[in-house]
């Protein structure tokens, strides 16, 4: 298939390229979604052929019917890593995508959430994403030159991939957060998305990213930074009451910081280190 390539990512650009080459398939990040979402209506966009786009890392619900709404793209969430080399959770390509999800298994892949000692959770349960599959094909055979971290990561032949996730009823995965990212409050356990996911149902939030930050008495506090949408008039105050109505009060945030951007990876992923 052919392929149109940008040096970089263009929310201004990205519809009219698309329109101009009759693309029919796109890949994106939930960044750059919300890129698209905060700029002007343009009818135009509308004459888009994208039939698919898919994505990583959810959006809100309120984000994404305003996606339906305007730019008509059917959306298709996955889930995957360097490590597994493929894509092992997508939105089924039939029937309902739940687009809070990350989506069900696909095949060659077997995926499941597991406690410490690897053991399958019930639906419901948080838990660690194991991934088995065919290592040197469709998982990694291991990290170059270090076999230390290849034991670590790989057991039994399950891929440990330490990102934390439940699995529903009917096999949807959903994701909750990295091991690595997981604010730890005296004693507590803190999923920053749990938090992000309520700032983000605030209209005037363009995007945000909760940290852990050193603490005297409780060792860790998550903090928050918030990028607000242009001309939208939002107080650190109204953020921290919303989160007062919607979250314990162990989880919720010691202060609110303003930012204009986040550093990004080249995909668009939040650095938060």
């Amino acid at each position: 298939a052919s392929m149109v390539v940008s040096p970089r990512f263009s929310p201004s650009r990205f519809f009219p390229l698309a329109v101009r080459h009759q693309a029919t398939m796109a890949a994106l990040f939930s960044a750059p979604l919300r890129m698209l979402l905060s700029q002007p209506d343009d009818p135009s966009w509308r004459s888009h052929r994208l039939r698919n786009v898919t994505f990583a890392i959810a959006l809100s619900q309120q984000q994404f019917d305003e996606w339906d709404r305007r730019f008509g793209a059917r959306l298709q969430h996955l889930w995957g890593m360097t490590e597994t080399v493929g894509l092992p959770l997508m939105s089924p390509l039939y029937g309902p995508r739940r687009l809070l999800s990350m989506g069900c298994p696909v095949l060659g892949y077997e995926v499941k959430v597991a406690g410490d000692g690897g053991e399958q959770l019930a639906p419901g349960e948080v838990g660690q994403i194991l991934v088995k599959a065919d290592p040197g094909r469709t998982v990694m055979k291991g990290y170059f030159k270090n076999p230390q971290a290849t034991a670590e990561t790989i057991r039994d032949g399950w891929l440990y991939t330490g990102d934390n996730a439940y699995c529903d009823e009917e096999g949807f995965f959903y994701f909750v957060d990295r091991n690595k990212d997981l604010i730890k409050r005296g004693g507590e356990n803190i999923a920053p998305s749990e938090i992000e996911n309520v700032i983000k149902e605030i209209p005037a939030v363009q995007d945000v990213a909760v940290v852990g930050v050193p603490d005297d008495m409780y060792d860790e506090v998550p903090q928050a930074y918030v990028v607000v949408q242009d001309d939208c008039q939002l107080t650190a105050e109204s953020i921290l009451e919303h989160c007062r109505n919607k979250l314990s009060k162990y989880k919720i945030p010691v202060a609110v910081l303003f930012c204009a951007d986040f550093p990004r990876t080249s995909v668009g992923k939040i650095q938060k280190h």
